[in-house]
């Protein structure tokens, strides 16, 4: 139990808060503490109910407005400064997470680092808590940091490159970079228990094969498959140096053709990371309900085993995130998955499929396709600029990449919407493909403005880059790819 009052680390001298909406100030306390809380001019109270988690809630503040922030409990008080201006909460696994220092841009983005209105605050990452704590051993003392050309490198790639240009676009306002995010990590990591099981198909396949896995086994079972992994990885890594040593000249993605991929993933155990609702519950409940101005969700490559059910998994969680961050139209921007063909058939072509149908069911979320970057072979991909460019341009503009919107169907055609676009235009690669008395055949098309226009009277399906590694054919006037599609009749 907390002894007095906390305040959310997120509140820390020089945090960013959302300007020009209402904003939520949050902690946590004693069960019936009184809590009073200052910001500006405004002064709100409330008492700290039996979850111990106590927020309130200010008007909305206009921007580059440097306030004080007071919160006092009892004995106990609290004074921060913080600045108004735009945060966007980036979340995700392993590539969102992809530093800078590891971008292969990341000598000359750090030569020409002209951002100094960005600032960030890097979530961290709580693996098993008996208890809250807020600090790990990733970032023992959370707190907000002015974005310099000497700490570049330690923060989200992708977020960087797409933040650069919202902070180029708005010089004098402070923009924020949120971070939560975890490598490796599923969806069902990263939403709650009751979440899971309101769908039976989720629970059935996350929550239990969890149970079955940690019920009747003992801590030394649990050590003994631990240390059987970290020998495998070892002796793998081992293997890597020793080729990549042999071979300088080979990019990483060639190495990898070679030796082989990472062992993934390690023994599940009660104290992983990678159980269902484990990071929803250490990492998540510490960041909600900060206010917000939009949120990047990029993952999906750890759901590739149960790829049929991301359109299960990725509405419930946006909806989730959306209630506990107090704003149920919160804009969400999807970042669909890139090329990458190490991965059982057709895995990642379903989870673009769900990415797609997500953001054309939800309000305000919108997709930003990625399926014309990635290396074939490295799950990671060196190269996040364009990535990141493309995610910025998304978040200035409020439009995603090309999408099918609508389709229409008479006696011998079908046409296609898409949209955002003025005009399309194709290019050698993958065609349009209609299911036929069963079988997946090539068929003919016109483009005429922005729609589609396919020969196919008798399609019972039509799919497009339909694969993990597809070459894309259609895109925009501004050079942005069609999303892949599978439509069925």
């Amino acid at each position: 139990m907390v002894d007095q009052l906390t305040l959310a680390p997120l509140f820390s001298e020089g945090a960013i808060i959302q300007g020009e909406q209402p904003v939520t100030i949050f902690g946590w306390g004693t069960p019936g503490l009184r809590v009073k809380v200052a910001l500006g001019q405004y002064q709100r109270q409330t008492i700290t109910p039996a979850d111990e988690k106590w927020t309130v809630q200010f008007p909305a503040q206009s921007y580059n407005q440097t306030l004080t922030l007071t919160v006092e409990a009892g004995s106990a008080s609290v004074t921060r400064h913080v600045q108004a201006g735009d945060v966007y909460l980036v979340a995700g696994q392993s590539n969102i997470e992809y530093k800078m220092a590891d971008d292969a841009d990341f000598e000359a983005a750090r030569a020409n680092f002209t951002a100094t209105n960005l600032s960030f605050y890097y979530t961290p990452q709580v693996e098993y808590e008996t208890k809250r704590q807020f600090g790990w051993a990733d970032e023992p003392d959370p707190r907000w940091q002015k974005l310099t050309a000497e700490n570049l490198g330690q923060v989200s790639a992708v977020a960087y490159y797409a933040l650069a240009q919202v902070a180029a676009k708005h010089p004098t306002r402070p923009i924020g970079m949120l971070q939560c995010y975890k490598g490796g990590t599923s969806a069902s990591s990263w939403i709650s228990e009751a979440n899971l099981k309101a769908d039976a198909k989720l629970a059935d396949a996350y929550l239990q094969p969890y149970e079955a896995t940690v019920t009747g086994r003992s801590q030394a079972d649990f050590d003994a498959a631990e240390a059987k992994y970290e020998a495998t990885v070892t002796a793998y890594n081992q293997k890597k140096a020793d080729y990549i040593e042999a071979h300088p000249e080979l990019s990483l993605e060639a190495v990898k053709m070679h030796v082989g991929h990472t062992p993934w993933p390690p023994p599940m155990q009660p104290k992983s990371y990678l159980r269902p609702n484990g990071l929803y519950h250490t990492m998540v409940q510490k960041t909600v309900p900060y206010t917000v101005k939009a949120m990047v969700w990029y993952q999906g490559e750890n759901d590739a085993d149960h790829a049929q059910l991301y359109d299960r998994l990725l509405p419930r969680l946006i909806t989730e995130w959306r209630r506990d961050l107090g704003n149920p139209g919160l804009p969400v921007f999807v970042v669909q998955l890139p090329q990458y063909q190490d991965e059982p058939h057709h895995a990642w072509a379903q989870i673009r499929q769900a990415q797609w149908q997500t953001t054309q069911a939800l309000n305000d979320c919108t997709l930003v396709s990625l399926v014309d970057t990635g290396e074939h072979h490295n799950i990671h991909p060196v190269h996040k600029q364009a990535s990141g460019k493309r995610l910025g341009q998304a978040l200035l503009s409020g439009e995603g990449t090309p999408t099918v919107v609508a389709v229409e169907r008479t006696a011998d055609q079908i046409s296609l919407q898409v949209a955002p676009a003025t005009s399309l235009s194709a290019k050698p690669g993958d065609g349009i493909e209609a299911l036929v008395d069963s079988t997946w055949q090539p068929v003919d098309f016109e483009i005429d403005g922005t729609t589609l226009k396919v020969k196919a009277p008798k399609a019972k399906a039509l799919r497009y880059a339909y694969r993990n590694a597809p070459a894309p054919a259609f895109f925009n006037e501004g050079k942005l790819p069609l999303s892949p599609f599978l439509i069925t009749f």
